[in-house]
């Protein structure tokens, strides 16, 4: 998804250009990664988190009346240890879920309240893309989801709680993170123009709070952590001007500072000329993967920042969409996407229609593990333990499956 750099990252907000990785890049070869299961095509899963050697998958299925959202643990073996479906009585989906320091899986989503049609975001402007590029599939809302919720479900799949908000428009929550016992979710929700970045946060994982809602007609907000100091690091992209910032290029990435009550303390954009970006995962580290689409060609991203955000050091590599990204200790990062070319440095690796990748990153920005996942075209999501290592959840021609590779 991404390595050459051709034109310098622009980074609003007086930073400095993040150095190219690629002069660190060493001849790696490729391992091939385990799989663990090939999943049922009757299940939309939307992603996946481990811990130990457990693994929980989440998402959404047709139930007898409604659709659901579902979480089910299952083993290193693939074998499944319980299921719970999750049903208010209404049509629900379940988008994201983080683990909170008990062992408990929060499971957010979307809920009905009554019956309703699928409808389609508004498209972006025309006159973002006078290119005719590619671009990220339209988000299609469904205009009766309008409820954000939560499900705490215990390690042993109990349901403990459940919690909600009534957005009063159609949502889709994107990324989540938990420090108990305060919850943070982001999304996208509509209006007459398009689509709208929102925050929705808990500070005591009771009740939702208002959320923040960003832009008029084309923001997203697609991943979120949290600071130690307790303010969120929320990322995305957007064409519109943001707490005063203006776009610099079709459509930026952006990285805004966010308090706990919802306020936007920074923003940054990364931005060139011409392009469209987009952020769509920030680990703990404050390591991003998203991607850049320039001249109709695809690349994905990944970037290093500091405390400050700060870059130190980015990659980019050709791709046909973003890269997701996750941290495997204090000084080592880990990327997926789905590759279309040759990687330098990486020895005995050329893909042509998109397969999928893992690189792992050590604290200079250097390859140091490659591992393949065969028959995977595009990663869902990606996770890590030191018992399973990294672990890859993708789709196939054929369905989805989960794979993973020890990084010890």
């Amino acid at each position: 998804m991404k390595i050459r750099i051709s034109l310098a990252l622009l980074l609003i907000l007086g930073v400095l250009s993040p150095q190219s990785a690629e002069s660190a890049i060493k001849n790696v070869p490729v391992k091939a990664m385990v799989q663990i299961t090939s999943l049922l095509p009757t299940d939309q899963v939307s992603g996946l988190l481990v811990k130990g050697k457990t693994l929980y998958l989440f998402g959404s299925s047709q139930g007898s009346v409604n659709n659901d959202g579902f979480i089910r643990a299952i083993d290193d073996a693939g074998t499944v240890i319980w299921s719970l479906t999750l049903d208010t009585g209404v049509d629900e989906i379940a988008s994201s879920a983080s683990l909170d320091s008990s062992g408990n899986i929060w499971v957010f989503g979307s809920a009905a309240t009554a019956q309703g049609a699928p409808i389609s975001a508004s498209p972006t402007p025309g006159g973002l893309n006078p290119d005719g590029v590619v671009l990220d599939p339209e988000v299609t809302l469904r205009s009766d989801l309008t409820v954000l919720t939560a499900w705490k479900i215990s390690p042993a799949g109990q349901l403990l709680a459940t919690i909600s908000r009534d957005m009063k428009s159609p949502i889709l929550v994107q990324a989540s993170v938990v420090t108990s016992p305060k919850l943070a979710v982001v999304g996208i929700t509509t209006s007459a123009k398009g689509t709208i970045g929102f925050v929705s946060q808990s500070l005591d994982s009771q009740s939702f709070t208002e959320p923040l809602l960003v832009g008029v007609s084309d923001t997203s907000f697609n991943g979120v952590m949290r600071k130690s100091d307790g303010n969120l690091i929320v990322v995305g992209g957007s064409s519109e001007t943001i707490a005063g910032k203006k776009s610099q290029g079709l459509r930026d990435g952006v990285i805004a500072t966010i308090s706990s009550s919802n306020k936007i303390i920074a923003l940054v954009r990364s931005a060139n000329q011409q392009s469209l970006r987009n952020w769509f995962s920030v680990s703990k580290t404050i390591f991003l993967g998203g991607d850049v689409t320039l001249a109709g060609k695809v690349q994905a991203v990944v970037t290093k920042f500091g405390n400050t955000l700060a870059p130190t050091w980015t990659t980019r590599l050709p791709s046909t969409g973003p890269a997701l990204t996750i941290n495997t200790s204090a000084t080592s990062n880990a990327m997926v996407f789905s590759s279309t070319s040759t990687i330098p440095g990486i020895s005995q690796w050329k893909a042509s229609k998109g397969a999928v990748i893992a690189l792992l990153f050590g604290a200079n920005g250097a390859i140091t593990q490659a591992f393949s996942a065969t028959g995977l075209i595009s990663p869902i999501g990606l996770a890590y333990s030191t018992d399973l290592g990294l672990v890859v959840l993708g789709s196939s021609a054929t369905g989805v499956s989960i794979f993973h590779a020890l990084t010890r």
